[in-house]
């Protein structure tokens, strides 16, 4: 099942690449995992004398039972959206193994018929 993803580019381009790139780094978040139901890239040029440069790049991934976010700034598009790929990616795993510690306690927890 491919993930919906949603981009807001704030009249910036990202070349097909980029894209196809996106699409199957998500789609490799999702394998094997039901907890994924979409997900929000948005990308903004930051404005201001010192930041006129800088990107904003925000990756929200709509995961049961709570979203993940994260934001990455960088002078090149696609490295703010590399970083902040890494960024969720680190929180989706905290989150699941969690979710898998929950499950391991509450397992052992459970009274034996």
């Amino acid at each position: 099942m491919a993930i919906n993803l949603e981009m807001h580019l704030d009249h910036l381009q990202i070349s097909e690449a980029t894209q196809a790139w996106i699409v199957s780094r998500l789609e490799k978040l999702e394998k094997g995992h039901a907890d994924i139901t979409g997900a929000h890239l948005s990308i903004k040029q930051l404005s201001g004398k010192p930041t006129v440069n800088e990107y904003d790049a925000t990756l929200t991934l709509y995961h049961k039972p709570d979203n993940i976010s994260a934001s990455q700034k960088s002078s090149l598009i696609p490295e703010a959206i590399q970083l902040a790929y890494t960024s969720a990616e680190r929180q989706l795993r905290k989150a699941r193994g969690a979710a898998r510690d929950r499950r391991k306690r509450s397992s052992r927890d459970a009274p034996v018929s």
